[in-house]
Parts: C-alpha cells; structure tokens; sequence
C-alpha cells in the first residue's frame, strides 16, 4: 500500500488591490480634472502582504535578492516590447497631467484680465485637447498592460501545470488538491493584478513626481520648499499604519483561506452526504457562521484602521495647500507671484502628495509581488523524482517478459518548499523513510498471469507502481523484454501498459469523453466493440443520452459495478500488452459480479499480466502467485504448491478463501 506523507505546504496569499479611501482633487489616470479641495489622493492599499506559514511556523515575508528579481524578470523579458511602449505611455501621461495647471495660470492672469476672449477659447479647448489626448493613451497603455500581464498569465500557468505533470505521485498524495488548485488558479491570477500592477504603479508615480517638482520648480522655487515640507507628514502615518493593515490582511487572508477550505469539504457531493448522513447540517451552518463572522471581524478592523489613515492624512493634505496659499498669498500681496500662478501651483499639490504615499510602500508592494511568485516558484522548484535519460529509448512493442531483480524501494522525502530555510526557521530533520520494498525478485513471462497476495501494507501497490514508472527503485532494476525500464522513454512505456485500479475516477463528462480520453483516435467501431467487450454497452445505450450522457462529478451518477466495468472498456480500447489490475474489494451484488468477472476474463486474454488479487477465483486462474508480506516476497509458486508449504499464503487462504471454496464458490 501507498504509505501517505503527513505533512503539505500550507499558507495562504491574498491578493489584489483594494480601495482605502474615496479620492478627490487634481487625480486623474489619463485624464484631468479639477478642484481644489484635495484630500491626499489616496487610490489603494499600501501594498500585498504575503502570509507564510510553513510547518505551523509563521514566517516573514520573502527577502528581496537579486537572483529572485533576476528570476522573476525573465517573465518580464519575454514582453519587453510591450512594457517599453506601456513605460513610454506612462511618462508622456505624467507629462500631460502637469500641463492643465498651467491653462488655468494662463486664464487667471492674462485671458481674464485682459479680456481676451481668442485666448481665454485656445486655451480652454487645450484643457480639453489635453484630456482627450491623455485619455487615448491611456486606453492604449491598459490595453498593452493588459496584453503583456495575460501573456505572462499563460506562460506561468502553462508551465506550472506542464511541471506538475512531471511530479511523482508522492507529490499529490501528501499535498491538498486546493492548494495545488490555488496555486495554478489564484497565485497566476494574481501575477497580473499585483506583479503588472506594481510595476505600472512605481512607474507612473516616480513619473509623476518627477514631472511635478519641475512644474513645480518652474513655478516659484520657494513654495516648491514649503510644498516639499509637508512631504515627511504623508511618509511616516503611511508607513506606520500600512505595517498595522499588513498584519491584518495576513489574518483575514488566513481566514478567507479557511473559509474557502469549509466550504469545499462540506459542499463537496461526499462531503454533502456525510454531513446529512451524521445529522451535522446544523453545526456545521453554526461552524461556517463563526468563521464568517471571523472574516467579516477582521475586514471591518482593516476598514477602520484605513478610515484612521485617510483621516490623518486629510489632515496634512490640508496643511500644504494651507501653508501654500499663506506663503503664496504673502508673496502676490508683494506682487512677486501672480494670482494664477499661486491656484496652479495648488492644483499641481495633489500630483506631488498622491505619489508619495504610494512610493512610501513601494518596498511592501514589491514584496507582494515576489511573494505572488514565490509561490509559484516553490512548486517549479520541486525536481520530478522519475526523468526520462537523455536519449531515453522510445518503446514500440513488447513481448510483455518482465523481471524484477533484487528490488528495493523507499518512497523519497517530501521535498522543502522552495525559500524555506532562508524565510523562516530550520525545520525540523526528517527521520528516513523506510523501505517499502526490500530485495524483490520475481519473473513475469510473456502472456503469464501472476498473482500478488498478501496483507494490507505488505507492498503490492507500490510494485505495480513501480512497473509504471511513477517511482523508481532505489536499488535494484526492473527489466522488459531484457533491458532495464529506467533507458526507456516514461510515455512510450505506458503506453503499452494498461491498469484498473480499484477506485475508478471518471471525470465529469460524457461517458464517450471518459473513454475516449484513454485514446483519442479511437474509432466508433473500436470504442463499441470495447465497451461490448467490458459487458456494459446495453448499459450505456440505455442512459438518457447513451455515450453522450455525463456520468456526474467523479462518476457519482453510476454505481460501482457500472464504474468498474467503463474502467476494463476503457483500458480495452487501449488494447495494452501489459496488464495491471488492483481488483476492488468491496462486494457486489451477484449480476454485476458475473458482468464484471466476464469483462476481466475478456481483458486478461494473451496479456502479460500483474494482478492484485482479492478474488479466489482470480488466484485460482492464475500461473503465478507471488506472496508479499512487510515488503518482502516470502513465496511464489503455484496454488496447490503453496498450500502444501503450509506458509503464509495456506494462512490467507485458510482465513479468506476456504469458506468459500467450501460453498463451491
């Protein structure tokens, strides 16, 4: 049997921005507008806070080094085009957002005063120009942005797919299937939204900024030092309350992460009847009500604590137009300023304000975005523990004559998540697996039935597993046809290899999908004359739809028997040299019994074949049992031969079978 890993990657990331404050003044993202009551400018939060929790240990966030950045920035490399224009729109966008101001100085001191109606419509329709042109390339800088975040979307979900692929199966049994769906799903979505988006942020703030203070400077260089005075005040509450909504949006985001873990488990079909079943409808609507309220707790304190912010800072964003316009309104009482100039220069103080706040979280936001990849980068990190040889040799056809030669096997350790050790504490060494298998050797020859019997734990799957290539032996080899599996190509040789496992998993889709997906190419002739074969066309011709009726999640529409029996069709489509079969334990009623032990006598014929018996008459017809007990072949041989040893195999058989064969089975 499969021994099971203890221990997954457990964490939670959130993702995203989300809107702290509501906005007014001199704000615009390729646009312009105006008014001069400006309140800080605020437009997201300061930053994604990446949670790590490793082994029931918290850790901190990620370390920025240069190998990640270098790292991640091969992702941005493949759309350098793309970013370069994106980068070009956001400067000339930064330009464009300082030139309004500047109409309106024009306006208040020379249209207006001078009653110049010609000038006053040139400039007010450059406003306007300014808007429309600013607006176009904005539109043109999301639909490049969206364009290069896409294509960075596509190739880091396809490759992180392709990679799990190559994992063995020690991998999938010791890691949550939500978290592998997380993985693939959220931590790639949010690429876009929080990797793009940080770059497009830093970009178009540090433009921005640049861009005012030389309007700023070209104004009056003295309200530009009384402007930058006011600088620290929106830095240091930014700082100190954004590292207070960081704490809180890991918590919530661990929240969330458990409320969404729930909700799977319980409104899963299995988890759906377990809970009608045990009568536990009502705790578990109380048990998700309390983790509700957990998450709406923590979200309310992060609204509150943003209010605080937003308050502070409307504060000190009142403070510099306050001090602006004293100092300024001295200097045009003195005529060294004019009018206009001293509205424009207040107009521009929102362009001065609202990126030195999100530039005080800058190292946060790229911290989130490596974390997003980080996450990512730990399952990429994960080295597939079977490889294909350089110049593996491709399989074409077999014989099916299989030996094991002094195999032994231990199931590797479960890998560290990629930045363990240098994010958080050194974990705890691992005790050595133990072997699994210890110096098997048994010959399988070509056509030959062989028969594994033995406890529970004793081995037998995990050799059929090994035949498969999902694992390979640590020490000793198996052969095929003479040559050691290890030189030939992982694809070519399951190809040739058919298995019925004990458990069917159908996917939800039709019942042609199901079995077609063993062989796409399949003719309708060949696909009938299998499921003929397996004893379960009669069946399938009169569901609703017949091979085109979906079977429900995992098969759940179909009892077992109708489940075991699409499984033997589908491997007879195949037509595979090979033979694996895990025979079900659980019991049938006497028709589908006869159905299926027809069907399986169909699919052994002229096959090599490894079968994991639990049915006498299975043993019975077999030309070799190999008895397995703590990893070990203790015997091998016929039947009758095996009793007469009065060994372990007589004892199963006495416990298990001799009742039945009493009956005459």
């Amino acid at each position: 049997m499969l021994r099971r890993g203890s221990e997954a990657v457990d964490g939670a990331a959130g993702q995203g921005y989300t809107a702290s404050a509501p906005q007014r003044g001199w704000v615009m993202e390729g646009g312009w507008r105006s008014s001069l009551s400006t309140v800080g400018g605020l437009t997201r939060t300061y930053g994604l806070q990446q949670h790590f929790t490793r082994n029931g240990v918290e850790g901190p966030s990620p370390r920025l080094t240069l190998a990640r950045l270098r790292r991640i920035g091969r992702y941005f490399a493949r759309y350098w085009g793309l970013w370069a224009v994106v980068l070009g729109c956001v400067t000339i966008t930064a330009g464009l957002n300082v030139l309004p101001p500047f109409c309106v100085s024009q306006i208040l001191d020379r249209a207006i005063p001078h009653r110049d109606v010609g000038l006053l419509s040139l400039l007010a329709g450059a406003m306007v120009g300014l808007a429309v042109v600013a607006g176009l390339i904005g539109v043109l800088q999301q639909s490049l942005t969206a364009r290069a975040g896409q294509g960075m979307l596509f190739d880091l979900r396809n490759e992180l797919y392709r990679h799990l692929q190559q994992l063995s199966l020690r991998f999938f049994t010791a890691t949550r299937s939500g978290e592998i769906v997380a993985r693939i799903n959220n931590d790639v979505n949010a690429v876009q939204g929080v990797a793009t988006g940080t770059l497009v942020a830093i970009a178009s703030n540090v433009a921005t900024l640049v861009a005012t203070c030389i309007a700023l400077l070209s104004m009056s260089w003295r309200l530009a030092v009384v402007a930058v005075l006011v600088v620290p005040a929106f830095y240091l509450p930014s700082k100190i309350v954004g590292a207070i909504r960081r704490r809180l949006s890991a918590e919530a985001q661990e929240s969330q992460a458990a409320l969404l873990a729930f909700i799977q488990e319980r409104l899963h079909v299995s988890g759906a009847i377990l809970t009608r079943i045990f009568g536990q409808r009502e705790p578990d609507a109380r048990a998700f009500a309390d983790q509700s309220a957990r998450v709406r707790e923590l979200n309310i304190r992060q609204t509150v604590v943003g209010r605080w912010l937003f308050m502070i800072l409307s504060v000190f964003s009142a403070m510099g137009p306050a001090l602006v316009f004293w100092f300024g309104g001295y200097q045009v009482m003195r005529q060294e300023l004019t009018a206009g100039l001293l509205v424009a220069f207040a107009a521009l103080l929102t362009l001065l304000y609202r990126p030195v706040v999100q530039l005080a979280s800058v190292y946060v936001d790229i911290q989130g975005a490596v974390a997003v990849f980080d996450r990512i980068f730990d399952y990429l990190d994960i080295e597939p523990d079977v490889r294909d040889k350089p110049g593996a040799r491709s399989l074409h056809q077999t014989s099916g004559h299989i030996v094991f030669e002094g195999v032994s096997f231990t199931y590797p350790p479960l890998p560290s998540p990629a930045g363990e050790a240098a994010n958080g504490p050194e974990p705890a060494p691992r005790a050595p697996e133990p072997f699994a298998l210890r110096d098997v050797s048994f010959e399988i020859a070509p056509g030959q039935q062989v028969a594994l019997v033995g406890p529970s734990g004793s081995g037998k799957t995990t050799l059929t597993y090994l035949l498969l290539r999902l694992y390979d032996p640590t020490a000793g080899r198996i052969t095929l046809d003479g040559g050691d599996l290890r030189d030939l190509d992982q694809d070519s040789l399951r190809r040739h290899i058919g298995m019925v496992t004990q458990e069917t998993f159908l996917f939800h889709a039709s019942v042609r999908e199901n079995l077609l997906y063993a062989r796409p190419d399949a003719r309708e002739t060949d696909l009938v004359a299998a499921c003929r074969a397996a004893n379960v066309h009669d069946f399938i011709i009169a569901l609703p739809e017949g091979y085109d009726t979906v079977v429900g999640e995992r098969g759940f529409r179909l009892s077992g028997g109708e489940k075991q029996r699409l499984a033997i069709a589908r491997t007879l489509l195949t037509n595979p040299p090979i033979l694996i079969l895990d025979e079900a334990t659980s019991s049938l009623d006497a028709a589908s019994e006869a159905l299926i032990q027809d069907a399986l006598a169909q699919l052994l014929r002229r096959r090599t074949s490894l079968i994991i018996a639990h049915r006498l008459s299975t043993i019975l017809s077999s030309h070799k049992i190999v008895v397995m007990d703590a990893g070990r072949v203790v015997e091998q041989g016929g039947h009758q031969e095996l009793l007469a040893r009065r060994g372990l195999y007589a004892r199963l058989f006495e416990q298990q079978f001799a009742k039945v064969l009493a009956r005459g089975n």
